[in-house]
């Protein structure tokens, strides 16, 4: 998280924006927040104003029935404003016990419209993953800490303006007594400002100190947590590690770790106790100091006949107040310059700007599904590297037949399927589609020309039929013809509860286990439902056995029909079926052809390939 100071100006800035955030959704909170805060600010003085008139009363000598009438507003007032109150708080609850919610849903729909390489990003990772910590230190942070604080800058404020004008009343009154020393008042009235200002200037400051350290504080225990998470949460919890530590005997090093994390983050929170500790000490201290100053000063103004018995009360509670909330008020306002920091992170993360040029034009509706694609001297890096995956690559793909594409690791396969995707754009030459650079399309257009099956993809604990269709809404005879089409027709009707069967346990009981064969055709199966005009496979068969990925191969052509299809493999002998094999080596295309004829060029890469990995095919 970033530490840097900040101006006024811009603090000022970024908490309006908060405000406006959460205004967006919670209006009724904000304005139920100012309203609430007034009316704890009345309750606080409630119970001082009437009883400085009851004191007054009782010094006039008034009447039974006076005392009775003023005993009884004080009482009826003061259960009056506690019930709106208590009821306004309840509400403010109810409104606000979803705000982080609200917030988190904005960054999770920050990633999942942001460009593909910012989820590559080891930096933008770190920065999601700091915004989840920040609510699990000592006092949470960023949108929900501003929403809840919101009520206490309006009470703290009102108790606090309220009582300077009392003290500034009582300072008055004070150097203009009847009776005695005008100069001798003068002196301990200067005397009693002097001691006044100089304590709550000093609690100023301390109070600023020590929130900074808190902050700081904090902050160190992000990196904590997240790995604490880690370790807990992503591997200790996960059951498919809980054979590598048994195996493996990790427990002995799993718990030293873990035990030198808690230990770390047990040190940041016994400070941030130890410094709360001194700030409640710190703050009886300076209570009964001043409050002693004050009660001195009044009783020598009242023995003077400078003011009533009510004032004495009216003014030793307002001053009360004032030394009493203060300190909140101070420490509020430190605490939300810390929290702005946390707010800052959080309007970095979802101002992250798109840099991909989203076009205009509509993808050519083609009714036999037969698109042309150019990589014309494509090269490209990752961002943060400056060194070229692909290197003046240039290929065109023959329209409606089947592409594979071999070569060994780390040769830029996978790199050239994110860019055919569009998922990153090229850093020299252009990629065209049916002649028009593809960056010109309609970004979510083109997008809709792919069904792919990643070799990382993902299955969701959701119904089977959602789970084809990627949608809540799906055809069930589309995603039975899909399932079909990949011979899971037996599977599915196995399922008690059809298409609507839950995938995995994670949140119900009742869920199917998939084993990894079966996820990889499920996988496959939604590609086939898409119904797109490119057909995109990386690794499609690693996790199936040799008979069920021969039945894949064998279907091949009746599973893709009249598609365009790319298949990326690093088995040669699942490229057999494909009429045209491209080899990338190096970022670079170096060979094309069919099989045998790729085959017959001994000096090429594609035999040498194919000679290392003949034994296993015999």
């Amino acid at each position: 998280m970033n530490t840097e100071k900040m101006s006024l100006k811009e603090m000022i800035g970024i908490n309006t924006r908060g405000l406006r955030f959460i205004a967006r959704d919670k209006i009724r909170g904000v304005f139920l927040m100012l309203f609430i805060g007034v009316i704890n600010a009345i309750y606080v003085f409630w119970n001082v104003w009437l009883l400085a008139v009851l004191a007054d009363a009782v010094q006039a000598h008034a009447s039974a029935q006076i005392l009775v009438r003023d005993l009884a507003i004080m009482a009826g007032g003061g259960l009056l404003v506690g019930v709106v109150k208590f009821t306004s708080d309840y509400i403010l609850f109810y409104i606000g016990s979803n705000v982080w919610e609200h917030a988190d849903m904005a960054l999770n729909s920050k990633i999942m419209d942001m460009d593909y390489e910012y989820m590559e990003s080891e930096k933008v990772q770190n920065q999601r993953r700091d915004l989840d910590e920040m609510m699990r230190t000592w006092n949470g942070g960023g949108i929900n800490f501003l929403f809840w604080r919101v009520e206490v800058v309006v009470r703290t404020t009102a108790e606090v303006l309220i009582s300077v004008v009392y003290l500034v009343q009582m300072i008055y009154k004070s150097m203009t007594v009847p009776e005695g020393n005008s100069m001798g008042m003068f002196l301990i009235t200067l005397l009693f400002m002097v001691v006044f200002a100089g304590v709550l200037i000093f609690s100023y400051r301390q109070n600023i100190h020590w929130q900074e350290e808190c902050f700081s504080l904090e902050n160190d225990m992000i990196p904590v947590n997240r790995s604490f998470t880690w370790y807990v949460e992503n591997y200790l919890e996960k059951a498919e590690n809980a054979k590598n530590i048994r195996i493996f005997r990790q427990q002995p090093i799993l718990m030293e770790r873990i035990r030198d994390l808690f230990a770390a983050f047990s040190e940041k929170v016994g400070r941030i106790c130890e410094i709360d500790e001194k700030i409640q000490f710190f703050l009886g201290v300076m209570r009964a100091v001043l409050l002693g100053f004050v009660y001195f000063l009044l009783g020598v103004i009242a023995l003077k006949g400078g003011m009533t018995a009510g004032d004495v009360v009216l003014y030793a509670g307002a001053i009360g107040i004032l030394i009493e909330y203060f300190s909140e008020w101070v420490f509020t306002f430190t605490e939300l310059a810390t929290n702005t920091k946390y707010l800052k992170a959080f309007f970095d993360f979802l101002d992250i700007p798109n840099r991909k040029y989203e076009g205009t034009l509509h993808t050519e509706k083609r009714d036999d599904d037969r698109f042309e694609v150019e990589f014309r001297h494509v090269s490209f890096h990752y961002p943060g590297s400056s060194q070229d995956v692909l290197k003046d690559f240039s290929i065109r793909f023959r329209i409606g037949e089947r592409l594979a594409v071999v070569g060994e690791n780390g040769s830029g396969k996978t790199t050239f399927i994110k860019l055919l995707c569009r998922l990153y754009d090229p850093t020299e030459g252009e990629i065209l589609l049916n002649g028009i650079d593809i960056r010109k399309y309609d970004y979510q257009e083109y997008l809709q020309l792919f069904g792919v099956v990643f070799q990382d993809f993902k299955l969701l604990s959701m119904p089977l039929g959602q789970n084809i269709a990627a949608s809540e809404h799906f055809s069930a005879a589309r995603v039975y013809s899909a399932l079909a089409r990949m011979g899971m027709s037996d599977y599915a009707a196995r399922l008690e509860q059809g298409l609507d069967t839950i995938l995995y346990k994670d949140f119900d009981s009742a869920g199917i286990e998939v084993s990894g064969g079966e996820a990889q055709k499920f996988a496959m199966a939604r590609a086939l439902y898409r119904d797109a005009p490119f057909l995109i496979l990386d690794e499609p068969t690693a996790a199936l056995d040799p008979v069920a990925e021969y039945e894949v191969y064998s279907k091949f052509d009746a599973l893709v029909g009249s598609k365009t299809a790319v298949y990326i493999s690093h088995r040669l002998s699942s490229c057999r079926f494909c009429n045209d094999i491209l080899v990338i080596s190096d970022g670079r295309a170096v060979q094309r052809g069919s099989h045998e004829e790729l085959l017959a060029d001994e000096a090429g890469l594609y035999y040498r390939l194919w000679s290392a990995q003949a034994q296993y095919y015999r």
